[in-house]
């Protein structure tokens, strides 16, 4: 084959490590002078035109217009001088294709499957009763007892079991009040529903495990998976992330707050809104 002159991704600024190729200006087999526009190049800062530095004719285009990501020093097309056949140009055998499209394929498809598995297994145990937060001397006290705590209302701060609640609960038990240490042993015999409100008080009572918080508001169902247009990122913005990243983890940052009384710029605001 006839032996072609290399075209090679340049450096077009002095921060640019791979660039894209956004459109080529010539087309295989058109002649090329020096300094004629080739293509345009996507750098990280602007769309810049590449000049040939060479004469002759454009053989072959060997990174399309669209890749993205090419490194710099990569082959991206090869010229032949005027009079040779360049339909016949030599492709050099270590030429590859530079665009790393493919590397982030597999990133969407699998990240999607890890949220849609762990989410719903969470929120199975919401519907539930929520168990009940005990503080750490009414804890001593309800397992020294063997006392169940869903006998009584908690009164403490945000439904949490207090020492005042045990001592309560275990003067009643004392006392011998069938009120409130009854309904929940004699309905669990005759109705089979029952049942795992028995299992739970006696689980509460053997062991007394430190429960996880209840939460304050009802989470929602996860929104159903709908679908959505992924716009790329253009190489000004790769680089605007990547400098406010490296801003933030490499530099040490300090940070201050005032508060403010403006009550009297409140006041004020309201007398002229009059």
């Amino acid at each position: 084959g006839t032996p072609g002159i290399k075209v090679l991704m340049p450096a077009l600024s002095p921060t640019m490590e791979e660039g894209n190729i956004v459109k080529w200006l010539k087309k295989e087999g058109e002649t090329v002078n020096a300094g004629d526009a080739l293509c345009e190049i996507e750098t990280d800062k602007a769309v810049v035109t590449m000049e040939s530095s060479d004469d002759g004719i454009l053989a072959k285009i060997l990174v399309a217009e669209g890749s993205k990501n090419v490194r710099l020093g990569s082959l991206i097309g090869l010229l032949v001088e005027e009079g040779q056949d360049w339909k016949q140009v030599e492709v050099p055998s270590d030429c590859s294709d530079p665009s790393s499209l493919a590397p982030p394929a597999p990133a969407l498809t699998s990240t999607p499957a890890g949220p849609s598995v762990s989410a719903p297994a969470k929120l199975e145990h919401q519907p539930g009763k929520l168990q009940v937060r005990l503080s750490p001397a009414a804890r001593n006290i309800l397992a020294t007892h063997g006392l169940d705590p869903s006998n009584i209302i908690p009164s403490g701060p945000r439904g949490i079991f207090t020492k005042e609640d045990a001592l309560k609960l275990l003067q009643e038990k004392q006392k011998g009040k069938p009120s409130e240490l009854k309904p929940v042993v004699s309905a669990a015999p005759p109705q089979p529903t029952a049942v795992p409100s028995v299992s739970q008080a006696t689980a509460v009572t053997s062991a007394y495990p430190r429960p996880a918080f209840p939460p304050i508001s009802t989470p929602g169902q996860p929104a159903a998976l709908g679908t959505f247009t992924e716009i790329p990122a253009s190489n000004i913005r790769r680089v605007i992330a990547k400098r406010l990243t490296e801003s933030k983890t490499t530099i040490p940052h300090a940070y201050a707050a005032a508060d403010c009384d403006i009550d009297a710029i409140l006041k004020l605001r309201k007398e002229l809104a009059k």
